[in-house]
């Protein structure tokens, strides 16, 4: 950085990089030429010849100083891409289509760039669909209520506000339930971001295990049997975020498992991929719904087996979280039912 620096200090070449690399390019092909200019003044040299040698290496030097120039000008051509694809998509929300197939630094700068504007297009997408999905889930309780509160104003049989009181309780409780299920949700996403900038060697039945242990408690009440195999050795795991996207998988399967049913989580490891397939034997779905699981409100949404509500996001949010750490998810099954069975990827090395 002393060179960048220091050239950055120079009124002509404060603001252009280009220049920089212009001036460093003059400089280095006129030191030959000087050197020249330089032997044949101190030199015996015939004055002629030397004349004539002098003006042949001026003229040489600055043909190849403008090729030079001129060429590299042109090579940085995809420095200032890059530069004003970013401000395109920072003044005016202009995704880029910067080509990708370069493999040197200037080809991975532009490359590195499209990645990062088309992430961040994912997540305002992803922004605004949670914002949507909250905004109907968290007006639709607060409506039911103002239509209790008003009831209750002319309603003046003690059955009947009884009635209408309870209703509005297990309404407001509802909503709170979901503010608090909602925020939790944001904050542990942020949080496991945070978590997994640095991946951390576990054994894979651990971090299983602690998910389990979890929602313990869930699987008690409908009294469901689990089922843990397969691979059981260490791996350098995005821990938190894997952990989080398991808990909803599992927990979706004990909703949607009928009471005193069964769950299996198996891990199976593929040269660099860690699968993890969570299967139940409950509700299902037809196979050609499988990609409509993970859309966002989504339109399979419905209660639990023991009628437990469902958020509509919670496997939208999984993809997404799997594709920010570089992994996927899948859902399968055989029909109406016949149970599901969710596998969660993860490559675990890039």
């Amino acid at each position: 950085m002393r060179t960048y620096t220091f050239l950055s200090h120079l009124p002509l070449l404060s603001k252009r990089f280009p220049l920089k690399i212009l001036f460093v390019a003059f400089v280095g092909i006129h030191v030959p030429l000087f050197a020249i200019i330089g032997y044949l003044l101190i030199s015996r040299f015939p004055i002629d010849a030397a004349k004539t040698i002098g003006l042949l290496t001026l003229v040489f030097t600055l043909l190849a100083t403008g090729i030079t120039l001129f060429l590299l000008n042109k090579l940085l051509k995809p420095v200032m891409i890059a530069k004003n694809a970013l401000n395109d998509y920072i003044a005016f929300s202009k995704t880029p289509d910067l080509p990708l197939a370069f493999e040197d630094e200037a080809g991975v700068l532009m490359a590195d760039v499209q990645q990062a504007i088309n992430e961040l297009e994912k997540y305002e997408e992803e922004r605004q669909n949670v914002l949507h999905v909250l905004s109907h889930d968290l007006q639709s309780p607060v409506r039911t209520a103002m239509g209790a509160l008003a009831l209750l104003e002319d309603e003046t049989d003690p059955e009947q506000r009884k009635e209408l009181e309870g209703m509005l309780k297990e309404t407001l409780d509802k909503q709170l339930k979901q503010l608090r299920y909602y925020l939790q949700l944001l904050k542990e996403q942020k949080l496991n971001s945070e978590l997994d900038a640095e991946k951390v060697s576990i054994p894979v039945p651990i971090l299983i295990g602690e998910v389990a242990k979890d929602l313990h408690m869930q699987m008690k009440a409908k009294g469901i049997d689990l089922t843990i195999g397969g691979f059981e050795g260490s791996l350098a795991l995005p821990k938190h975020s894997l952990q989080r996207v398991l808990k909803n998988v599992l927990d979706n399967a004990i909703k949607y498992s009928n009471v005193g049913g069964n769950i299996e989580i198996s891990a199976i490891k593929e040269e660099h991929t860690l699968k993890i397939a969570v299967k139940d034997y409950g509700v299902g779905f037809n196979e050609s719904c499988a990609k409509a699981i993970f859309a966002y409100n989504s339109p399979l949404q419905r209660l639990g087996t023991s009628n437990e509500p469902s958020t509509g996001i919670g496997m939208y949010l999984c993809k997404n979280m799997m594709r920010r750490i570089g992994g996927e998810i899948s859902a399968t099954s055989e029909g109406k039912g016949k149970g599901a069975t969710f596998t969660i990827i993860y490559t675990t090395r890039s």
